[in-house]
Order: C-alpha cells, then sequence, then structure tokens
C-alpha cells in the first residue's frame, strides 16, 4: 500500500510541477515559482514537503552569499510520465454505461 505521506507530497499540482523541474535538472524555489506563478515564498513550502518526504535532496546552490539559492533534484525519476498519464487520465471521457 502507498504511504499516504508519499501521496500527499505528489497530490498537489505544484509540487507534481517540481518534481518534473527538478527531474529535468536541478532547480530552486526561484524557479518553481517562475514556472507555477506562484511567490518564492509559497513555493518554497512546497518544496519543502517534497523534501520532507525524502522525493527531492539538495543538489547543490546558486549564487553566493546570502543570495544563494538551494538546488534540489529529484531522489527516481519518472515524474513526467506520471504527469503525463494524469493530463490523459483527465482528457478521457469516461468509458462504459454509466
Amino acid at each position: 500500500m502507498l504511504d499516504p505521506d508519499f501521496l500527499a507530497a505528489i497530490g498537489h499540482p505544484v509540487r507534481l510541477r517540481a518534481l518534473v523541474l527538478f527531474e529535468r535538472a536541478p532547480g530552486s524555489a526561484s524557479d518553481l515559482a517562475a514556472l507555477s506563478g506562484l511567490t518564492t515564498s509559497a513555493t518554497a513550502y512546497h518544496v519543502r514537503r517534497l523534501a520532507d518526504a525524502g522525493l527531492i535532496v539538495e543538489a547543490g546552490t546558486r549564487g553566493a552569499g546570502a543570495g544563494a539559492e538551494r538546488l534540489w533534484r529529484t531522489r527516481a525519476t519518472g515524474w513526467s510520465g506520471l504527469e503525463d498519464l494524469l493530463v490523459e487520465a483527465v482528457r478521457e471521457p469516461p468509458s462504459g454505461d454509466g
């Protein structure tokens, strides 16, 4: 059975988008903010949730000093495929007689 904390971590669209982004290349909460249209503060919350669930790990920093950003990468691959499956499932009309 899947762990409820794992499902909660990937169950938010912004967190799934983060997994896809960080699978492609290491990125920061600011990168996710630019992609999602949310504030960096809001995306930092989602990044922390993914890190707490063990789905992403630190991959270094960008910049120096107080303005340095932590970069993240996924621990596993396949998140883009999962996103594609979910998008396709939403597009498919229900089958059967109902």
